[in-house]
């Protein structure tokens, strides 16, 4: 995922002169291509992230178009009132690129996981949150970044996520959910490249004779309330997996339409538990140890769909 946005972030820089890069002191071999086609428009701020965000603000004022990067909690949680007022309050379009979302630095501990970000971004008035499970997801949303008319957050993996789709012209509208399956039994909704165990457990389900449909939201603010107002209102179970805390997720949001459009759906969440983990651990291990890899989430439908 980080190499397809750098890909096509170049891209980007080719065809738009107003297209800028700032980073927050990382990253330097993957945005070589960007300084080797312009050194004027890659700007490293150091590591001062709250500065970086009122800088790409006022770039964003004078009519450039800023992208932002950094670990997902330095330039979301450590500079949280710059967003809301530098870039939400003022109206000011700039992407906020984060790497490493949910445990993609696993090791690293919880200084560097990102499990709290959406929650945090969400409450904020005018901001789009970007939550791509592939590269080519990912190439649909810089492509996207050129329609905005406002801040955005990308919220990215760390490397080496399998493509899932065959090619990215589709994700033109990154604003729509996307279906995998048929969903006779019930639904997973899932956000992010979580998707990938998200699948892995559809297949596992396919085998003992249970049909789950998946839908990958790309794009979780604005909530595509619409789209999944039709699915809850079919009265199928309906089972959320996301790498995020619960606080503010995909599955509080989903349950609010549950409530409240619901046809008796039969619901239930998986979330990353809201406590440190005890060891560093591998992003595998620590999506086991909440249960959000494909062998804890084919219990988990199966309950629902069994109740």
């Amino acid at each position: 995922m980080r190499d397809a946005f750098f890909s096509e972030l170049l891209n980007l820089f080719r065809h738009n002169p107003k297209t800028v890069f700032l980073t927050g002191d990382l990253g330097y071999k993957l945005f070589d291509p960007l300084v080797t086609h312009d050194p004027g428009r890659v700007i490293n701020c150091g590591i001062r992230e709250a500065g970086m965000v009122g800088y790409a603000a006022g770039l964003a004022k004078a009519g450039l178009l800023p992208f932002v990067y950094s670990i997902v909690p330095f330039i979301t949680l450590r500079c949280l009132e710059q967003i809301k007022i530098d870039l939400c309050y003022n109206r000011n379009t700039v992407v906020i690129v984060g790497v490493g979302g949910g445990f993609a630095y696993g090791p690293n501990a919880s200084t560097h996981h990102g499990v709290d970000d959406i929650g945090a971004l969400s409450c904020l008035p005018g901001l789009t949150i970007w939550t791509p499970a592939d590269p080519h997801e990912v190439r649909g949303c810089v492509q996207a970044a050129t329609r905005l008319a406002g801040p955005a957050y990308l919220r990215l993996g760390r490397n080496n996520e399998p493509a899932i789709h065959t090619t990215h012209g589709a994700w033109r509208e990154i604003d729509r959910p996307i279906w995998f399956g048929t969903g006779h039994d019930g639904v997973i909704i899932t956000c992010g490249f979580i998707l990938h165990e998200v699948l892995k457990a559809a297949e596992v389900l396919r085998g003992k004779g249970i049909d789950a449909g998946v839908v990958q939201l790309p794009t979780i603010k604005p909530f595509p309330e619409d789209d999944l107002k039709a699915i809850i209102g079919s009265g199928k179970p309906i089972l959320t997996i996301e790498e995020h805390i619960a606080t503010g997720g995909l599955g509080q949001q989903t349950a609010l339409l549950v409530a409240t459009e619901g046809k008796g759906n039969r619901f239930a969440t998986g979330t990353i538990p809201i406590r440190f983990p005890d060891t560093c651990m591998s992003r595998e291990a620590l999506l086991a140890w909440a249960g959000l890899d494909a062998a804890g989430i084919v219990p988990a439908f199966e309950r629902l769909v069994s109740k």
